[in-house]
């Protein structure tokens, strides 16, 4: 059958439209061709942003093009203004700087002006972090405490139920709170050789805080740190021989004596730990493993000297068998990050500039030292001229935290 030329024009051009695919329907190889180009976060959260055809399953790129996991640091501060609906809302996102002088320093606005619905955020205080979420706590009137999840990655909040009491010590959580297995726990002031904590399954069925009473001996103080493995929360009182830790699928509370603190001579320890009874600060953290302690020391038996100030730490690392606490020695590679959350990395290629270094932040400014093991005598101060800090002051008047990415990215 003849056909005239507009026929054979519209013919073709539906033949054409139909070998074409829309941008919101390409096939994942292109899609994950174009990600793993992708060397920043942030950008890879707007790729899978764009649209719903190009929200790659997580099988498709978890682990395939990982990118250095380095923690992040994120600043905040929200005020109460005149309007009752709206919050003043500053919060913002910044990566290390892996490469001095290029654009790979990046620093990300998440909220900055007037926001509704973050009432809930003005006087929070963050108390930990983990993949990609900051766990919130606020004071709710007398007797009543408000913890919230944000991540700052997505703008997600995920709230918790009030939790009645006067006030806690320590609060943090196993995992992120879309996990099934995640558990915030709460430890609250001892009293009368008796110390209380409280926990919560934001994914379970019963989202209600179950407090439990354990005994502790009376001469346990409060609890200054804790960290999460394996399925236990530790707990470290302050000095170095008191050790306790809850295991949530038994729900059982130990106590573990540990003989007693170390001295600077030897590996183990000696009978005198009055030494170690200081009230300075100390990190409690997992690193490939082991339980690790930092410990914030200012005087002059310390061994390991800080870098631009008079702050000196020493490491250790928890002996199961000796039930001591041993010198950690090198770090091999390793990075240790300090602060509300703690962080143990291993570095290779890009993050290689920070290995062998604790760092921490000092009233808003970042500082490192390094572990004078992992250097051979004489070099220390050489490699140290040469070190660069790869974080950023944090801005005046505002809060910082460490923040590790999501995993999925």
């Amino acid at each position: 059958m003849y056909k005239t030329r507009a026929e054979e024009e519209t013919l073709s051009i539906a033949l054409m439209a139909s070998l074409l695919r829309p941008w919101s329907n390409l096939p994942d190889e292109i899609l994950v061709m174009v990600f793993k180009r992708l060397l920043h976060i942030c950008d890879r959260i707007r790729f899978r942003a764009v649209c719903k055809g190009w929200r790659l399953p997580v099988r498709l790129i978890q682990g395939l093009f990982p990118i250095p996991k380095l923690p992040w640091t994120m600043e905040y501060m929200w005020k109460k203004t005149t309007d009752s609906n709206r919050t003043s809302s500053i919060c913002k996102l910044r990566e290390p700087d892996l490469h001095q002088g290029s654009s790979a320093s990046r620093s990300y606005i998440v909220e900055n002006g007037m926001m509704e619905g973050r009432s809930n955020f003005v006087d929070a205080e963050a108390c930990a972090s983990r993949d990609g979420w900051v766990l919130f706590s606020k004071e709710e009137g007398k007797g009543s405490l408000l913890f919230f999840f944000f991540s700052p990655f997505t703008k997600a909040v995920i709230s918790l139920p009030h939790l009645e009491s006067p006030g806690f010590e320590v609060a943090t959580f196993s995992s992120a709170p879309t996990f099934p297995d995640c558990v915030v726990f709460v430890t609250h002031p001892p009293e009368s050789g008796k110390i209380s904590i409280s926990i919560c399954r934001p994914c379970g069925d019963d989202r209600t805080w179950n407090g439990s009473i354990f005994r502790v001996p009376e001469f346990f103080d409060s609890v200054e740190s804790v960290a999460y493995m394996g399925g236990s929360f530790y707990c470290h009182f302050g000095c170095f021989y008191r050790m306790t830790s809850f295991n949530t699928a038994t729900q059982k509370w130990s106590i573990t004596r540990i003989r007693s603190s170390p001295t600077y001579e030897n590996d183990y320890a000696i009978d005198d730990c009055t030494l170690f009874c200081f009230s300075n600060p100390n990190y409690l953290l997992e690193g490939e493993g082991e339980l690790l302690l930092a410990y914030a020391a200012k005087d002059r038996y310390s061994l390991y000297p800080g870098e631009y100030d008079d702050e000196w730490f020493l490491l250790y690392k928890l002996d199961w068998k000796r039930k001591a606490w041993r010198n950690k020695g090198r770090l091999r590679g390793g990075a240790i990050f300090l602060g509300k959350t703690s962080f143990w990395i291993s570095s290779e290629g890009e993050t290689e500039m920070v290995a062998n270094r604790v760092h921490h932040y000092s009233r808003g400014t970042p500082k490192f030292f390094l572990s004078p093991s992992d250097y051979p005598f004489g070099l220390l101060e050489e490699h140290r001229e040469k070190c660069k800090i790869c974080y950023h002051p944090c801005t005046q008047g505002l809060k910082t935290i460490w923040i590790a990415p999501p995993p999925q990215f």
